[in-house]
């Protein structure tokens, strides 16, 4: 029973067993055979049900990051949705395997591999429902992150805010998005942008550089260029906006770039503003990403960023805090309290007004507080312009507080004034101190000096009020943007009182109490005339054009500056400047001429910058009150004597290099006659230089004796400075040595130089010459020995040398010590920088004591100082000599240190001493050249290695080349960058362990791991290596020593170069170790002799070991002789797929690339560049396919560019099984490859395969096919290749293609093809738009011989070049039997074209052979726009005749170098052409007759007029066939061009036919008499006019044309043999006005003409008609050469600049008549030319102009009052205060003129006839343009 119960379990539970492990697994593998479809369709459903979870997962995503800016998503979260994105791209490989197994099971049933697939599909099915199930887990998507403090304002006492930490945030992540490509950071002025845009391109990652360009409201793109160029360590080539932004896109697309635009205003066109600097988007991860800031957010939309970031301002609390801390309020009353946070709260979260506003305030009273609180709330709703919300508002009335709360008006003035300058100027206070001078703004002041002073001392209140900024160097100072806005606002309305106009439309509104105007932009401007400026104080103008009578009415300016743009023609007659009666202070910049300059008598301070000084120094001594004279910046100044000493109320003098001669000696003898002199710049030579000079009493000067020029250090400015080169007078500057701060000694011939040593008997004392000394320069001086040299010091003094910053020791081969001190007694606590070049017997630069001191050290370079073995000494001489102030035992440290340079130094053995401080270094650049004994960088013992290796972990950057003995076997170095340069890497095995750049360059080491590096080097980024001619790999694991090497090697590598490496044979011999090179990115190998394949390190890989190479992004390989393979190995060994770019140059024995198993990881695969390579064969090598891949279609998805050069045996560039999966092909170029035969080929074990007989490629644009001598086809013979995107083909040199059935759906082909059949690409032309042909020989014409007429019909652009055996276009007699629609001839041929060049065609005779029976009824090109035809010699006529129809579309015409052109059109020789804009001839020698007209009063388009005959050869040209003057009868009712053998260019009948004209260009015109006949009644557009060689003229304008030429801007006449006169009187002309009788104007005004140049005009006498009078307001050249027989006179006025021109009497000249001497006028140089004077009028012999006005220009005498009184400016002058009449009436030249408003009321006078001489005397001057005194009414008034 029991035995019955056993056996009844056995068997059930055996049973069970069988069932569960036998049957069921069998059943459900049968199952899977026969269910695969339902498991497909549950697949489906799953997937579908996945991408709705993933859907709702991102958007809750979404949504949580919405509610919360904050929000730190989980990453589980990320995780879960990575996982289904794998997920769903695993379905979609699935569904790609289904398909083909369906369709293969239908063919060959493979019942294992549906198996297999089912049960994949299984298993991804049950992943997915983990997937599912597992979204429903999560509780929450994230949580609040803390946020890291941002330092918001920039200062030493900063507060930490959070504010803006999302906007970091959000910008940070956009930068990571490989979508986002702008930025843009937007908020209201003084929010804190650019700090934030500063903390982002300070921290973020991936790229090569981030530059920040302040772009401000003025955009000034070459200052743009070259700030990014100076980022970039690089120099422009290029000189050209245009050019440099070429450099600079070049540039900036070889590498990865962020670049920040700050402060942007203007709404760019992101494109095309981009294309303008220089700046390319990014694009293949090349290029540059665009961060913006800007005020305005349209900005952002308009440059399209796909990321904006608004900045807010500080929320309430953060705001308080900041106020709280900047006003000082811990320890502060309750009731500031609680009135300073009523006014931070009105400061609305602006940082900026809150800390200027709290500044302002600190420490005040209550009151003060109460008071600026009630401002605020008053002000809160008060308009400001261009501002429209609220927050802004508030913020500018925080700052006008700001303003307000200023000690004095001074400071207020001075602040203002800094508002004068442009945005982001750096202003200089030394202009600022000659502003207030000027103005008078400290009228205690007794001197310059002491306002210098004060002014300086406000600079230092305003800094520390935060209303400005430091600037760039030096003295200098800046203004931040949003407080210039503040400035300007406050200064725009007269309550101010310094009201300032700072832009030019500002200046169109009233301004009568304007006390500044400042336009000192570079760009080119016109100063308005007709202003009424009667309260100006101050003018500041650059690159400014200015009319002499603008400065007419400003009496109260006072202070003016000038500058002209260098090589400009704008300029300002000083003439103008004695209408200036109260100047005080003048500077002007680069100007010519100084005439008139002495007459300026007020003037007190004197600036002349970058101008000539011929004939200055005349001016300058009729100065007498200046008391500054600054020419520091002119040339070649000379002074005669007597000069200075008349200046005799000098101050300060500033004085250019003299000439070593005569001058030098007036210089010395005058300077001492200035007994007021405080201030002197001199430079002179040591000859001139009196041994017994006595300088004035000096406050500060810079005296430089054989120094040619000085340029002042740009970090300090020392106010006493001292140049000596060659010799040392020490007697002479002597009594200058006391407060000497600067001291440069050059090639002197003392073994010390006497002011620093106390060798001989001193009349100043050297220990107060070393306490005062700030720099010290002294270089080439062959025998010094010491520098400071001093033995005794009084005990109770203070430190020597205490205040030296900068000291430079240079070329001193002699010098055995610097400073020979009492070592107690010296301090070099100032000292900032220390240069020592060429001192080759130096053997230390300091005691330690000296060292100790180095607190303030930040720059140290050593170079040549080949003795030099301690820098650091380290035996003390004697302990009794150490201060006992310093601690013997206290460790050095150089706490500022950030580069230290060694170059050169052969005894050197160690750089920094046992004693240095661990906390020493850090953030140092050390550079170590070529020091051959060199053997540690600190010499450290046992006892103390581990304080160093601390220490040393801050290095930033570390170089050393040419050290062999250098080794760190205790010291450890970290660096961000490492270069090391010839000395072997082993040398610090445990270094570099964190350096992320490490550049090698001849290091003697075999391998770098483990031989260099036994640690791996994985945290290296980047590595390049180059010329280390022994190393044979990176890595060597086959070793014996290597057991206990690296387990990883090269993990974090990205960017790998290996350059010149004779021995270098693989990346990793042996078995590469875990993680090597899997996140390289960039790899590049070039002239590498045994590298020979880039992989074969990688066939062993272990199974589990992760693909190396699989984030590869770009792969270079360059000159590689020995290179075999690429890739070799096992197909599975590695994988290329972020593979995106591959060139491969010069590798002569390379014979394939890829092979088919590898193509299918090339998925990111964008473009491949081949070239050189001369054994390849095969770009995919058909190698073994394994079974998993076999079946797997071959594909580059992405690949766009491939370009194939110079390969001689490729035979085929791709299969065309690969050829079918080129779906992103854009841009296929082959050239050179001597045995191509097709582009996409069969190889020949294929040829069993069936072929498919369509090839799609449908992307294409550009196709290339360039010298192949052998190619025959496109594709195989059975194929059709469809290109629907096809834009451009270019085929040349492809002799032996027959067939290219290449189908285009695109009606917009260029097709350029040479040295080619045309017949192959018939079915091309069909579609082809532009069609360039080159190189043809045997065809004689296009159509019908090359192809057939249909063909051309869709064509818009036609150019052919070299056609050598062509004679025309298109033969219409044998066309037309093959091109008939409905057996009618067509009535219009090339309908479409537009543009038609013919170049360089020797026989071309014809455009089109037409036969008579079809040229009346068919037109040619009606839509034909451009015509250029050149280098054709046979050519007749462009179009045969004038049946070919009227030219409605015809633009241009341009003919050059036809020598048998007789006409345009044959026949009537009339060309139908309504739109013509341009017509152009050059050298067409024969050409003899062509007519243009058009009818009258209809509208003309002609532009340009281009006329150019070259000699007749005689020899060639029948003369006979050149004369042909008549005309077909003309129309009344038409005007006329007629070119050719004519007497007449224009036939005119009220002159439409030229109202459009621009330029016009007459060469060799011989036959032409007359440019212009018939009348003329409107007005023309000409603008520039040259006629030379035209003999037969003997004028050119009628007198009747000027009136109608406004715009003429040029004329340019030249060798014109007959001509007589310029302005002649045509007889045509005459006749024609004879009914309104003759109307001959006397005055001629000529108001753009810019420019006239008149040479050899041998019969020229005058310009104009006896008895005119020529006006010319705008010129600036006058040039007359070789023109004797001129007789008409010019003159200038020297206050317009309008040049006069007048013929008074027409005089016959004989050969005894003297002949005309030539004029060169130029605007800069008024004085060339006389001074225009007016014929005066009679005048009431009452008063005479000499009693009235006096005999000088400047010097007015007052009128009777009795003679006129005049309402000036709406200020009416009674008797008593007509005193000063020089604004009111001055006399010029025989004139009266009065410059006043539009309404001049005359007084009551007793003598009527007096005013009406009054009268009659100012109209005289109706030229000077600008209203005058109105006496119309005068009847009534008397």
């Amino acid at each position: 029973m029991a035995s019955g119960f056993f056996l009844d379990c056995a068997s059930g539970l055996m049973g069970t067993l069988l069932e569960n492990n036998l049957v069921n697994p069998i059943v459900d593998r049968i199952r899977y055979l026969f269910r695969f479809r339902k498991t497909v369709q549950e697949l489906h459903q799953k997937e579908k049900d996945l991408a709705a979870k993933e859907t709702q997962m991102k958007d809750d995503v979404e949504e949580a990051k919405l509610h919360i800016q904050t929000q730190v998503i989980d990453d589980g979260v990320y995780e879960w949705l990575t996982k289904a994105e794998n997920a769903l791209k695993d379905v979609e490989v699935l569904d790609s395997k289904i398909e083909e197994n369906k369709r293969c099971f239908r063919l060959c049933p493979n019942w294992c591999w549906r198996y297999q697939l089912t049960q994949e599909i299984k298993n991804k099915i049950l992943e997915i429902a983990d997937l599912i199930e597992g979204c429903s887990k999560f509780k929450r998507l994230g949580h609040r992150a803390k946020l890291p403090n941002l330092d918001l304002v920039i200062s030493k006492n900063h507060v930490d805010l959070k504010s803006s930490d999302a906007a970091f945030k959000k910008i940070m992540e956009a930068l990571k998005d490989d979508k986002v490509k702008k930025v843009g950071v937007w908020g209201m002025g003084g929010v804190g942008k650019t700090t934030l845009v500063r903390k982002v391109g300070g921290e973020v990652k991936g790229f090569d550089q981030v530059i920040m360009v302040t772009v401000s409201e003025t955009v000034d793109i070459e200052k743009i260029q070259n700030k990014i160029a100076d980022d970039l360590v690089w120099t422009f080539e290029k000189k050209t906006e245009g050019g440099k932004a070429a450099e600079l896109w070049n540039k900036l697309t070889g590498g990865k770039f962020l670049v920040i635009l700050d402060d942007l205003w203007k709404e760019w066109n992101y494109n095309e503003d981009l294309k303008k600097i220089g700046i390319p988007l990014v694009e293949n991860d090349k290029g540059c990403k665009i961060i913006l800031t800007t005020r305005n957010y349209n900005v952002c939309q308009h440059m399209n960023c796909e990321e904006t970031v608004q900045v807010n301002v500080l929320e309430d609390d953060e705001a308080w805090t900041l106020f709280e801390m900047n006003a000082g309020l811990k320890k502060a009353d309750s009731r500031v309290i609680g009135e300073a946070k009523k006014i931070a709260k009105e400061c609305k979260g602006l940082p900026l007004a809150i800390v200027t506003l709290a500044r302002a305030l600190k420490g005040k009273a209550v009151d003060r507080w109460k008071d600026a609180r009630k401002k605020l709330e008053r002000s809160g709703l008060m308009e400001i312009p261009n501002i429209q919300k609220e927050r802004e508002k508030n913020a500018y009335i925080s700052l006008m507080i700001s303003y307000e709360h200023l000690e004095d008006k001074m400071a207020q003035t001075c602040f203002l004034l800094c508002a004068l300058y442009p945005e982001d100027h750096s202003i200089n206070v030394e202009d600022l101190v000659r502003y207030a001078w000027g103005l008078n703004l400290y009228d205690k002041a007794n001197s310059i000096e002491e306002m210098r002073t004060q002014v300086s001392n406000v600079i230092d209140y305003l800094k520390n009020c935060c209303l400005l900024e430091d600037g760039d160097v030096g003295r200098y100072v800046k203004l931040h943007d949003l407080i210039r806005d503040v400035a300007l606002w406050i200064a725009s309305e007269e309550k101010s009182g310094f009201m300032i106009k700072s832009r030019l439309e500002l200046l169109n509104k009233s301004s009568e109490c304007c006390k500044a105007i400042s336009l000192l932009d570079n760009e080119e401007k016109s100063f308005p005339d007709r202003l009424i400026l009667s309260k100006l104080e101050i003018l500041l103008l650059n690159n400014c054009d200015v009319q002499g009578t603008c400065f007419l009415g400003m009496t109260e300016l006072k202070v003016l500056s000038l500058t002209v743009a260098d090589g400009s023609k704008r300029i300002i007659s000083l003439y103008a400047l004695m209408l200036l009666p109260k100047l005080r202070a003048l500077h002007l910049e680069n100007f010519e001429d100084f005439s008139f300059l002495g007459n300026l008598r007020t003037l007190e301070i004197l600036s002349l910058h970058g101008s000539k000084s011929k004939g200055l120094a005349d001016e300058l001594g009729r100065l007498e009150n200046l008391k500054m004279l600054d020419l520091k910046r002119l040339d070649n100044m000379k002074f005669p004597s007597n000069v200075i000493r008349r200046l005799s109320h000098l101050e300060e003098l500033y004085l250019p290099g003299l000439e070593y001669g005569e001058s030098s000696n007036y210089t010395f003898l005058e300077i001492k006659f200035l007994t007021r002199l405080t201030g002197l710049f001199l430079e002179v030579s040591s000859v001139h230089f009196p041994q017994d000079f006595k300088f004035p009493e000096l406050e500060y000067y810079n005296i430089c004796i054989n120094y040619i020029s000085s340029i002042p250090d740009s970090r300090f400015e020392e106010a006493r400075s001292l140049k000596v080169e060659k010799v040392f007078p020490y007697k002479a500057v002597s009594q200058l040595l006391g407060n000497l701060e600067s001291l440069q000694v050059s090639r002197i011939e003392d073994e010390y130089v006497e002011c620093l040593t106390k060798k001989t008997q001193q009349k100043a004392s050297v220990s107060m010459i070393l306490r005062n000394l700030k720099v010290v320069r002294i270089e080439y001086c062959k025998n010094l020995k010491v520098v400071f040299q001093m033995e005794e010091v009084e005990e109770n003094e203070a430190p020597l040398l205490s205040n030296l910053k900068i000291l430079h020791l240079q070329n001193l081969p002699d010098l055995s010590c610097i400073w020979e001190l009492p070592t107690q007694h010296v301090r070099l606590e100032s000292l900032v920088e220390l240069t020592i070049r060429m001192c080759p017997r130096l053997k230390s630069l300091f005691s330690r004591s000296l060292a100790q001191s180095l607190v303030l050290l930040e720059k140290l370079h050593i170079m040549h100082c080949y003795e030099l073995k301690q820098i650091v000494e380290e035996l003390e001489g004697d302990e009794g000599e150490i201060s006992s102030t310093i601690n013997s035992l206290t460790l050095l440290c150089f706490p500022k240190l950030t580069k230290l340079s060694i170059c050169k130094c052969d005894g050197l053995e160690y750089i920094f001493p046992t004693s240095l401080a661990p906390q020493g270094l850090q953030g140092l650049t050390l550079h170590i050249m070529s020091c051959p004994q060199l053997k540690q960088v600190f010499r450290v013992g046992n006892d103390c290695m581990l304080q160093h290796q601390q220490s040393l972990r801050s290095l930033s950057f570390f170089s050393v080349s040419y050290c062999p003995q250098l080794i760190d076997s205790i010291v450890h170095f970290e660096a961000e960058e490492v270069r090391i340069e010839g000395v072997p890497l082993s040398a610090f095995k445990d270094s570099f362990k964190t350096s992320k750049q490490l550049e090698l360059t001849a290091i003697e080491d075999h391998n770098l791991v483990p031989e260099s590096n036994e640690d791996g080097l994985n945290g290296v980024t980047s590595l390049r290596l180059r010329d280390c001619k022994d190393l044979e790999c990176l890595i060597d694991t086959t070793t014996t020593a290597t057991k206990n090497g690296p387990t990883s090697s090269f993990t974090r590598l990205e960017t790998l170069k290996i350059e010149y490496m004779k021995g270098f044979e693989t990346l990793c011999k042996g078995q590469p170790p875990q993680g090597f090179l899997k996140n390289l990115k960039h790899l590049e190998v070039s002239a590498c002799s045994k590298f020979q394949v880039a992989d074969e390190l990688f066939h062993s890989r272990e199974e589990n070991q992760e693909h190396p190479l699989s984030n590869l992004q770009s792969l270079v390989l360059y000159e590689l002789p020995e290179l075999r393979w690429i890739f070799k190995g096992s197909p599975h060994s590695f994988t290329l797929q972020s593979l995106k770019v591959v060139n491969i140059d010069r590798c002569r024995k390379l014979k394939s690339l890829f092979s088919p198993s590898l193509i299918q990881s090339l998925v990111l695969l964008e473009e491949l560049n081949i070239r050189g390579c001369v054994e390849l064969v095969t770009l995919f090598a058909d190698g073994e396919i394994e079974s998993k891949t076999s079946s797997l279609p071959l594909c580059l998805p992405k690949l766009k560019t491939l370009r194939i050069n110079d390969c001689s045996k490729l035979e085929y560039v791709v299969p065309i099984t690969l050829a079918q999966a080129l779906p992103a092909l854009a841009l296929l170029s082959v050239s050179y490859c001597d045995e191509l035969k097709q582009v996409f080929g069969m190889p020949n074990e294929q040829d069993g395969i069936q072929h498919h007989d369509c090839l799609l490629l449908p992307s294409l644009q550009d196709l290339e096919l360039i010298w192949l001598l052998n190619l025959t086809s496109f594709a195989p013979q059975n194929y059709v290749v469809k290109a629907p995107s096809l834009k451009r083909l270019e085929a040349y040199g492809c002799s032996r293609v027959m067939n290219l059935p290449i189908q285009q759906a695109n009606n917009q082909l260029e097709l350029t093809l040479g040295g080619i059949e045309l017949s192959a690409f018939k079915e091309l032309l069909c579609n082809t738009k532009d069609l360039i042909l080159k190189d043809f020989e045997d065809h004689k014409n296009l159509v019908p011989d090359l192809v057939d007429l249909e063909h051309l019909d869709r064509l818009t652009s036609l150019s052919i070049n070299s056609w050598r055996g062509g004679e025309c276009l298109i033969d219409t007699t044998q066309a037309i039997m093959d091109f008939k629609c409905n057996d009618q001839p067509p009535k219009c041929f090339l309908q479409n074209l537009k543009i038609l060049r013919v170049i360089d065609c020797e026989k071309f005779s014809k455009v089109f052979r037409i036969n008579d029976g079809i040229e009346s009824k068919a037109h040619y090109l009606p839509n034909l726009k451009i015509v250029e035809i050149r280098g054709c010699p046979n050519l007749e006529y462009v179009f045969p005749h004038a049946s070919v129809g009227s030219f409605s579309h015809l633009q241009k015409i341009e003919l050059v170098e036809l020598r048998n052109l007789r006409s345009i059109v044959g026949g009537n020789n009339i060309l139908e052409a309504p739109t013509l804009e341009i017509l152009y001839m050059r050298e067409c020698s024969t050409f003899t007759n062509f007519t243009y007209h058009k009818q009258v009063k209809k509208c003309v388009f002609l532009k340009e007029l281009i006329f150019s005959v070259e000699d007749i050869d005689s020899e060639d040209v029948n003369l006979c066939d050149m004369v042909n003057t008549q005309l077909i009868p003309k129309s009344p009712d038409f005007e006329y061009i007629t070119l050719g053998n004519f007497e007449q260019l224009f036939q005119l009948q009220g002159g439409n036919i030229i109202s459009s004209l621009e330029k016009m260009e007459l060469f060799n015109v011989t036959r032409l008499q007359d440019i212009w006949k018939g009348p003329v009644h409107v007005a023309t557009n000409l603008r520039e006019l040259r006629v030379h060689r035209c003999n037969n003229l003997t004028y050119i304008f009628p007198v009747m044309l000027i009136r109608h030429l406004p715009q003429l801007s040029i004329l340019n006449i030249a060798s014109c043999e007959n001509l007589k006169q310029i302005i002649g009187n045509d007889d045509i002309l005459a006749s024609s006005s004879s009914s309104q009788g003759p109307q001959l104007e006397t005055k001629l005004v000529f108001p753009q003409l810019k420019q006239i140049v008149l040479e050899n005009l041998s019969k020229l006498e005058c310009f104009s008609l006896v008895g005119s009078h020529l006006e010319f307001p705008c010129l600036n050249l006058l040039d007359i050469k070789q023109c004797s027989r001129l007789i008409t006179s010019f003159s200038a006025d020297y206050l317009t600049l309008i040049v006069h021109g007048k013929t008074d009497q027409a005089s016959q000249l004989n050969d005894t008549n003297s002949l005309r001497e030539d004029i060169v006028w130029e605007r800069r140089k008024p004085t060339l030319l006389p001074q225009y004077k007016e014929e005066a009028e009679e005048i009431s012999p009452s008063w005479s102009p000499g009693a009235v006005f006096g005999i000088a220009g400047s010097c007015w005498s007052k009128p009777p009052v009795e003679w006129v009184k005049c309402n000036i400016n709406a200020m009416l002058f009674s008797e008593e205060n007509v005193a000063d009449w020089s604004a009111a009436v001055r006399y010029v030249e025989g004139a009266l003129v009065k410059r006043a408003s539009s309404h001049v009321n005359p007084m009551l006078a007793p003598k009527v006839d007096e005013l009406y001489a009054v009268r009659k005397a100012l109209m005289l001057k109706v030229n000077l343009q600008f209203p005058f005194i109105n006496l119309e009414n005068l009847n009534s008034c008397v």
